[in-house]
Parts: C-alpha cells; sequence; structure tokens
C-alpha cells in the first residue's frame, strides 16, 4: 500500500510540470528598516519601522498558436512580506493578450503607456525606495483597470504604445474611450527618449482636467547614466521636474536624485535623495539611502504615513 501511495505521489509530480509548461512563477522580495522624520506631526517625530516596499508575486505564461502567434497572460498581486500572510489589497497588473511580428494587443489591467513612457527613461533609479522618484516629485502615474491596450514592435529604438479604457459606469461614464493613455519610447546607443499623453476623462474625480503630458531623456556612458522627466499635469494644476543621475563602481552603485513640484497653489518643493546600492548577487541587492523635502511638503515614501525626512536600509531580491 505505502508503496502504490510513493508511485502515485512521484507520477503526479512528474506530470505537473508538463501540465503547468509555458508558466513562470515570478517575483520581488522588498523589505526596509526605516527611520522617518515627520515634522508636521510632533508625535510622530522619529519613527522605525519595517516596510515591504511594492513586493509581489506573480504567474505568467505563454502559449505557441502557431504562424508566429502566441497567447500572453499574467496574473500578479502585492504581498506584504513585513507582516507576511496577508495579501496586499493594491491590485497589480493581471491581463490576457495576443502577441507576435505585429505587437502586443492584451486587455485587463495593466500600466498606462503614460506610465510606461515615464519610467523608460532610466528615471527611478532606486524605485520603490525612500528615495522613488515619484516620491519626490509627486507624478500621477496609472495603472487602469479594465484596460484595452496596443503595444508595437521595437522599431530599430522606437516604440509606441495606446490604450483606451471603458468607464463601466464611473461618473456615469459608459463609453469604450472614456480614459486613453499613449505613449512613445526610444532607446538606442545609450539614449532614451520618451513622450506621453493621458486623459482619464470621466474616469476620475475632475473630468474637466483629468489630462497630463510628459516628455523625458535619459542618456548612460561608460559608468554614469542620467535622466530627467518633466511633466505637466492638469489635473493637479502642478508642474514637476525630476533629475536622476547615478555612478557603478564595481558592484557598488551611487545615485542621487532631485524633485521639484510647483503648482497653482503656490506651492514651490524641492525634495533630493542620496543612496548607495551594492549587488550581493544578480538577484540580491542591498541598499542604503536617505531622502528629504521641504517642511510643508511631505514624501510619498510607501510607508505607513508620509513624511518629511528619512535614513532607509533595504533587502531586494528577485526571482
Amino acid at each position: 500500500m505505502k508503496k502504490s501511495i510513493i508511485a502515485a505521489a512521484i507520477a503526479v509530480a512528474v506530470a505537473a510540470p508538463a501540465a503547468n509548461a509555458g508558466v513562470t512563477l515570478y517575483g520581488k522580495v522588498h523589505v526596509s528598516i526605516d527611520d522617518t522624520q515627520h515634522d508636521f506631526n510632533s508625535d510622530y517625530d522619529g519613527i522605525w519601522g519595517v516596510y515591504s516596499r511594492a513586493s509581489r508575486i506573480g504567474f505568467k505564461g505563454t502559449e505557441d498558436l502557431g504562424n508566429g502567434l502566441s497567447l500572453i497572460w499574467k496574473a500578479e498581486t502585492g504581498y506584504d512580506f513585513s507582516d507576511g500572510g496577508a495579501w496586499d489589497s493594491s491590485g497589480r497588473n493581471a491581463y490576457i493578450g495576443l502577441t507576435g511580428d505585429w505587437g502586443t494587443f492584451l486587455y485587463g489591467r495593466h500600466d498606462g503607456p503614460y506610465k510606461m513612457a515615464w519610467y523608460s527613461t532610466g528615471i527611478d533609479m532606486m524605485g520603490d525606495t525612500i528615495m522613488d522618484a515619484n516620491g519626490l516629485a509627486s507624478v500621477e502615474e496609472n495603472r487602469f483597470s479594465n484596460a484595452i491596450a496596443y503595444v508595437s514592435p521595437n522599431m530599430n529604438g522606437l516604440t509606441f504604445a495606446a490604450a483606451i479604457v471603458p468607464g463601466e459606469g464611473t461618473n456615469n461614464a459608459t463609453g469604450l474611450t472614456d480614459g486613453i493613455s499613449v505613449g512613445v519610447m526610444y532607446s538606442n546607443n545609450g539614449l532614451k527618449l520618451a513622450a506621453a499623453y493621458e486623459d482619464e476623462g470621466d474616469l476620475g474625480d475632475n473630468a474637466d482636467d483629468n489630462d497630463r503630458f510628459m516628455i523625458g531623456a535619459g542618456y548612460t556612458m561608460n559608468a554614469f547614466s542620467i535622466a530627467a522627466n518633466y511633466v505637466d499635469d492638469d489635473e493637479d494644476d502642478e508642474k514637476s521636474l525630476n533629475v536622476s543621475g547615478s555612478y557603478s563602481f564595481g558592484n557598488n552603485k551611487l545615485v542621487l536624485a532631485y524633485g521639484h513640484e510647483d503648482n497653482d497653489g503656490g506651492s514651490d518643493d524641492v525634495s533630493w535623495g542620496v543612496g548607495l546600492t551594492h549587488a550581493l548577487s544578480k538577484r540580491t541587492t542591498a541598499y542604503a539611502a536617505y531622502a528629504s523635502t521641504d517642511e510643508e511638503d511631505t514624501l510619498e515614501m510607501k510607508t505607513e504615513m508620509d513624511a518629511t525626512s528619512g535614513f532607509s536600509i533595504g533587502l531586494i531580491h528577485n526571482f
């Protein structure tokens, strides 16, 4: 009896990979230890915490349909590795689609082309850390549910992406193109260029001013990289500038980042950060970083609450 059970278990174990051929399990574990200052609230001045920073687990797969056509799909969700045992409520990319020499068509939940273009310049050199570029200068970057998107093939370094988003009754929006997002990206010989436009239309809270425009550029030469993005956002009546630079030496990288926000309300906020990363392996990185902003502003540091400055040490492991 025991031999029969063991034999059956072995048979299942051998058959499982075949049944799941083309499916990949992947993810990222990113957890930091932070000391943050909250000068705008004396009750929270100087807080130590352990934070899971956009950690995630996902599954993705592909099936060859023949004639150069493949089906693709992805299901990804956040996971809180600091508290453990609880799925993060934030929805990440989850979609199905088709891909071939003509490009990729997909629908579901996906990063908007505007967001794709914003990141394509390499501006976020220490993404999801206390130095996250979107925390130093707040930028609207959307991951849309119900998106219907097309991404072109790489044409000598040039890529185009577009998405439409039906409102499905949000704010009484019932059309197929209640939201639109387009982006153009170029990358060749160390040079990166990007431009994008997005209009949330009736998807957002302010249907009259829900559009934004961005341009950006990045360049890498040997050990040096630099990137800059400019955003004009009508929704928040805000203009923002991000600049990042890095220098690599050995397994280390020194990163400097700057963010500036200016809006019609009269605020003129400046934020900055400095960080050092060390590659422990191809998949594991350790880092230390410090970020600060004007006292009247707050950094979106992906902590339990926003802060005006903070020091962070962390580990990132990709699998």
